[in-house]
């Protein structure tokens, strides 16, 4: 194994001494993308780094190998899942439907949306309590609301009302701000645009750079970046009627000319085929690398970064 390389000291801990290995050298191959050395190999569904050690070494020994010319540390999330455990995460992370409201009320996971059928001023005075989402994460920034489970038969321009859970088992009304030019206090919204959570938006991309929407840069708290690109469409202040956002809801989800639609899923489904594709020593390398390794961590240097270079 990689640890029964690294050198060895002695730690005294309460009157008790104890042998420790020092792990803090570290070791990184360089040029591995364009090196004969290596070839690609895609991962099969659940292939473990012992199973891809003995395919190509005969042996499970040199599964640490395998981790670190691909520089993988975290094994549990950084190595491919396959698609039995993808399929899981997916429907675990993704599932459910997306929201978008106008306001922005102090919605947390547990709280609960429900339809409003009657209201008197700012306030909701009736409720179909039949219609109603687990409310599991809300990001003020894109307005979005990710609802899950009961009986979510919402539409767009549908109003609706927060609720949240008491010790008692009471639901209490959220009030908040509504959010307009001159915010006023109330408890109900309306919903701009629905769309399956796993298909919502992240961001708008026109070439390879980020659009912002304008209203992002006006919520206290969040840093905008400075490399990204601004669509400039009328007024870009607290009135969230005329910002990119509620455009994109109000035109059923079309991304607006010369931009498209990056979703919440496509990075993630991005990373997790990235996985698939790893890195393999040839087994003519294995000897010489194995003993370039040893001589590294060997050495007097502690806290040393090792890079190895064929």
């Amino acid at each position: 194994m990689l640890f029964d390389n690294y050198e060895t000291f002695i730690y005294e801990l309460y009157g008790r001494k104890i042998t420790l290995t020092d792990i803090f050298n570290n070791i990184s191959f360089s040029n591995v993308e364009n090196n004969n050395a290596f070839f690609d190999y895609y991962i099969q569904e659940g292939e473990s780094p012992e199973a891809v050690s003995a395919r190509f070494y005969g042996t499970t020994s040199y599964s640490w190998l395998i981790l670190l010319v691909n520089n993988i540390i975290d094994r549990k999330n950084d190595w491919f899942e396959g698609q039995t455990e993808f399929a899981r995460k997916r429907d675990l992370n993704f599932g459910g439907t997306a929201y978008y409201i106008p306001s922005l009320p102090d919605i947390q996971s547990g709280d609960v949306m429900v339809k409003v059928t009657g209201t008197d001023g700012n306030f909701a005075t009736v409720v179909d309590e039949t219609t109603y989402t687990h409310i599991t994460s809300f990001d003020p920034i894109l307005r979005k609301i990710r609802g899950v489970c009961g009986n979510p038969e919402f539409i767009s321009g549908d109003t609706v009302i927060f609720g949240r859970l008491q010790s008692n088992g009471s639901v209490v009304p959220l009030q908040f701000n509504n959010k307009q030019e001159t915010p006023e206090l109330t408890d109900y919204t309306n919903i701009i645009y629905s769309e399956p959570y796993i298909q919502s938006l992240d961001y708008f991309l026109t070439g390879n750079n980020v659009v912002i929407d304008a209203y992002k840069n006006g919520i206290t708290g969040y840093t905008v970046p400075t490399d990204v690109t601004y669509l400039q469409v009328g007024e870009t202040g607290d009135n969230f009627a005329v910002t990119n956002l509620y455009r994109y809801g109000a035109s059923g989800g079309i991304p607006f000319p010369g931009t498209f639609k990056q979703t919440i899923f496509t990075e993630y489904n991005d990373k997790y085929l990235k996985k698939q594709k790893i890195k393999i020593l040839r087994k003519e390398y294995l000897s010489s690398v194995l003993t370039l390794i040893k001589n590294s961590l060997q050495s007097n240097e502690i806290g040393k970064v090792f890079k190895i270079t064929i």
